[in-house]
């Protein structure tokens, strides 16, 4: 078999955009998976307008229109019994909650439908630069392959092996974790988020009434204290938390990830196009880290109409770089400011309740946050 003209490396919403993209512009492309079926995430569920948009551009809509339901708006609770509803939906734009395994799954059939596939249980090894070209080494089972492609990207993840970075190690840090429940007492639809000492609990209920409880806390590496354990000091902390989750049940195990590396830029070094989590750990506030994923296959786009696929691919490289750097630099400096901010309990509340009090403070916030404007 032919090598294809494009690699991509994870099939998650960012390499699954990518590709889509790439698909569309005619371009023959595999995505490369090491897992043998789409695995179970650490992730929110929410997709903000921005993200909405990214699948609409993508043709991945109607795909997923009986699996979906829109949000309009979400609740803010924060420690002293603070509150507020903030505005979702912008112009004739709204969020959508959707299960994580439903949205991969429409968006691998419309990269069928472009002509690409997902070659699964295929670990990439290693990567080298030939000239304009990269050969990329592939284990599939006990088999090898190297192919000899024209393009890669790198959307392997924030632990990525191939961007070139290097995290420290370390045992202290912000961890992401979820877990779904039934008999939440939301609507399906309704999004709410809960600030506490020690971080954040989101809860998203899908269209079948399941939900989705997700948390970004803060550990000192002196404690592992289970992920059930954390969920039930937050619902200590919070009434508000505590009244949503009284009659629910959880359906599945919990999953944890972290300390996660978080960035205040993209990584820069020379080497593939790098998508989602491997090109930066940014904060996953309001859907954020999901619409900067879709956004990976409009980010090609603009820069394929920049100056077209002919020629070398570096300033094609360097054309993406500099779409991906202009439409989240900003975003990724204001989340490290919301962090700091986190690791302030003391702080955090008054903070809130200023934002979410004062309309061209809250305007001025989530256009900094998302590019939206209210």
């Amino acid at each position: 078999m032919a090598p294809p003209d494009a690699l991509v490396v994870g099939a998650g919403p960012a390499g699954l955009s990518a590709a889509i993209a790439l698909g569309t512009a005619g371009v023959d492309v595999i995505v490369l998976e090491q897992h043998p079926s789409p695995p179970p995430r650490v992730c929110g569920a929410f997709i903000n307008p921005e993200g909405a948009a990214h699948l609409e551009t993508l043709a991945v809509t109607a795909r997923l229109a009986a699996a979906t339901v829109p949000v309009t708006d979400a609740t803010l609770t924060w420690s002293g019994g603070g509150h507020a509803r903030l505005p979702i939906a912008r112009g004739g734009a709204r969020g959508l909650a959707v299960p994580r395994p439903v949205l991969e799954r429409a968006m691998a059939e419309r990269l069928a439908a472009v002509g690409g596939r997902v070659r699964w249980s295929a670990r990439v090894t290693g990567a080298e630069r030939r000239g304009c070209k990269w050969a990329v080494d592939v284990m599939s089972g006990s088999e090898h392959d190297r192919l000899v492609v024209s393009w890669l990207v790198v959307a392997d993840g924030r632990f990525s092996s191939l961007s070139g970075r290097r995290p420290a190690k370390t045992r202290a840090g912000w961890f992401g974790w979820n877990a779904s429940f039934t008999g939440v007492d939301q609507l399906p639809g309704a999004l709410s988020l809960h600030f506490g000492r020690h971080g954040y609990i989101g809860l998203l209920t899908f269209r079948d009434g399941t939900t989705n409880v997700c948390g970004l806390t803060r550990r000192d590496g002196s404690t592992t204290a289970p992920w059930e354990d954390v969920l039930a000091a937050a619902i200590d902390e919070q009434p508000a938390l505590s009244l949503l989750l009284r009659s629910a049940t959880r359906v599945d195990a919990f999953r944890g990830v972290g300390p996660l590396p978080f960035s205040r830029r993209m990584w820069s070094a020379d080497g593939p196009l790098l998508a989602g989590d491997a090109a930066a750990v940014g904060d996953p506030y309001m859907g954020e880290g999901i619409s900067r994923a879709l956004g990976t296959g409009p980010a090609l786009t603009a820069a394929l109409e920049r100056g077209g696929l002919a020629g070398s691919p570096l300033p094609m490289s360097d054309r993406y770089n500099a779409v991906w750097r202009h439409r989240y630099h900003p975003r990724l400096r204001f989340g490290t400011a919301a962090r700091w901010l986190l690791d302030h309990p003391r702080l955090a509340p008054s903070a809130l309740a200023q934002v979410v009090s004062h309309p061209f403070l809250l305007r001025l916030v989530l256009s900094l946050a998302h590019a939206t404007r209210l």
